[in-house]
């Protein structure tokens, strides 16, 4: 598999994506182009016949799957993943006015690393409900232009900044929006401009923040990627392009390879599009049935069933090497992440372990491994969730990167087109039993 083809989507794919809404579509729109019909919730799956089926839950979360020429479905391959990044979310009544400046309040969503908000290019993406005629219907937005900016307090004001900066999150990273000039259009106005539509037909919004400085590749040689929001949409990619990569031989199989982007998981998934939810047992459940097969056949199905929990990993940070455990280094472009907790944050076992390590042996990927300081807290992921709600055997991997939560982060530019090598073959993955 070369990198390059994968690399370039990537980019595209990180720069279409600036909110949960946008990265759903993008999903669709590469899923579409591969052959993947939707299908919806509401749709009768009493019938369901083989093919490539997606379906969006929420304006957040998208699911894909292929449904085998085979009877019965033995099993799934599932790959989770997150659409959602730790970032700025305007509130409900955002716009007032305070010293001669337009401002928008906003709230912190997720473990976000809030300095690196400040004194950047800022622009608004989100989601925007708009009357048409009798139905009310969601329609994406997105500003280019820069229009916000969280300015920093200068030095002259702050003289101990460098000792260590203090950000309130109610008092100092409301941004700019303007000057407060008389007759200044308001952002109700600038969203009806933006869509076409008159004023009075914008009922309301989701919106966001983001830097809008696209994603490049950077370094030396062009060997990393300097990007927003690499967690976790980059694990998102790497799991639609290894599903699409794997659709036509799954088809001659018996196992439903099956794609899982949750929203909500940076702020503990327990939402109706989170993986705490029952989207995902529910869809599991209505392909068994759909394919003619009994509820014992969902169980038995369930036991033959395999999951990767694909989130971004921590890399090495030269800077800091003191913080990570001395035995368990990731480095960019060294390979996919195993990463093990024994508390349980992440979902690895030994047996999972040993079969992705296969895996990665058998796409001729190299594999690195992670394990948090014991002195430190560790996060997790949406794999603990989705093997306690289903009891599936879970491993948590991820590609290594420098800058988590940050506005700007750091990847290897090798590292994406390794990862949806090994999760393309996990598709294909037989039942390795006692794993």
């Amino acid at each position: 598999m070369s990198n390059e083809p994968i690399l370039q989507d990537l980019l595209a794919f990180l720069g279409a994506s600036p909110t949960p809404f946008h990265a759903v579509a993008s999903a669709v729109e590469r899923l579409a182009a591969a052959g993947f019909q939707p299908i919806a919730e509401t749709d009768t799956w009493g019938d369901l016949q083989p093919g490539r089926y997606t379906f969006v839950h929420g304006g957040t979360s998208v699911f894909a799957f292929v449904i085998p020429d085979a009877r019965p479905i033995s099993g799934f391959r599932i790959v989770g993943a997150h659409t959602d990044s730790p970032n700025l979310r305007l509130k409900p009544n955002a716009e007032y006015k305070k010293e001669g400046y337009a401002q928008l309040g906003v709230e912190v969503y997720g473990g976000v690393l809030l300095n690196s908000w400040l004194d950047r290019d800022l622009s608004l993406a989100g989601r925007v409900f708009v009357r048409d005629g009798d139905r009310v219907e969601s329609r994406l937005v997105r500003f280019t232009k820069p229009m916000l900016r969280v300015a920093q307090l200068a030095i002259h004001l702050d003289r101990d900044v460098n000792d260590g900066l203090k950000l309130n999150r109610q008092e100092h990273l409301a941004p700019i929006f303007g000057l407060a000039s008389e007759g200044a259009k308001d952002l109700t106005s600038l969203l009806a401009e933006e869509l076409k539509v008159d004023r009075d037909k914008v009922l309301g919004s989701d919106l966001m923040l983001y830097d809008v400085v696209p994603p490049t590749l950077g370094g030396r040689d062009q060997e990393m990627i300097f990007s927003g929001r690499l967690d976790n949409l980059a694990m998102c990619h790497a799991g639609l392009r290894a599903l699409i990569d794997a659709a036509p031989q799954a088809a001659a199989g018996n196992v439903v390879p099956f794609v899982a982007l949750f929203d909500h998981e940076e702020v503990g998934s327990e939402s109706a599009y989170g993986a705490h939810s029952g989207a995902l047992p529910r869809a599991l459940e209505r392909i068994v049935m759909g394919r003619g097969g009994s509820r014992e056949d969902f169980h038995r199905a369930l036991a033959g069933s395999l999951c990767v929990s694909a989130d971004m990993a921590h890399a090495v940070h030269p800077n800091y090497e003191g913080r990570h455990e001395a035995r368990h280094k990731p480095v960019l472009n060294g390979g996919p992440v195993i990463k093990i907790n024994a508390q349980q944050r992440y979902a690895t076992s030994g047996p999972t372990a040993v079969l992705f390590r296969e895996l990665c042996a058998k796409a001729e990927v190299p594999v690195q491994h992670y394990a948090h300081r014991t002195d430190l807290p560790c996060g997790s992921t949406i794999g603990p969730i989705a093997s306690t709600l289903l009891g599936i055997r879970t491993v948590d991997v991820g590609n290594p990167m420098l800058s988590m939560h940050s506005v700007r982060e750091l990847g290897g530019a090798k590292d994406p087109a390794m990862m949806t090598k090994v999760l393309a073959a996990f598709y294909a993955c037989p039942d390795p039993g006692g794993a």
